[in-house]
């Protein structure tokens, strides 16, 4: 396993790419995405949630994006990987 595999999870759907950081669980050492761990939302949850999106804002302190599902009751921020908006590092993503 590499580093960047050890540390991000990918997820895959619909031709978009969703990249997950990883944090390290200090109970049992595991790495899981930090939107679990911190969250306690899941990757599935988040791509729904992206797919809903709803008042899609640039942050241009932050230099990324953040929007919200209504349908889900999540808000995202996250930012693109690549030109074509197809690989999308979330940043965070909680509800309301």
């Amino acid at each position: 396993m590499d580093s960047d595999t050890k540390y991000y999870e990918l997820h895959t759907l619909i031709g978009l790419t969703f990249k997950f950081k990883l944090d390290e669980n200090p109970t049992n050492k595991d790495f899981e995405p930090h939107i679990w761990h911190r969250h306690q939302i899941n990757p599935e949850e988040v791509v729904s949630a992206y797919l809903n999106k709803v008042d899609v804002k640039w942050n241009i302190k932050y230099k990324r994006y953040e929007c919200y599902s209504k349908m889900d009751d999540v808000y995202i921020y996250y930012m693109y990987l690549s030109k074509d908006e197809k690989n999308i590092m979330v940043i965070t993503a909680f509800r309301n």
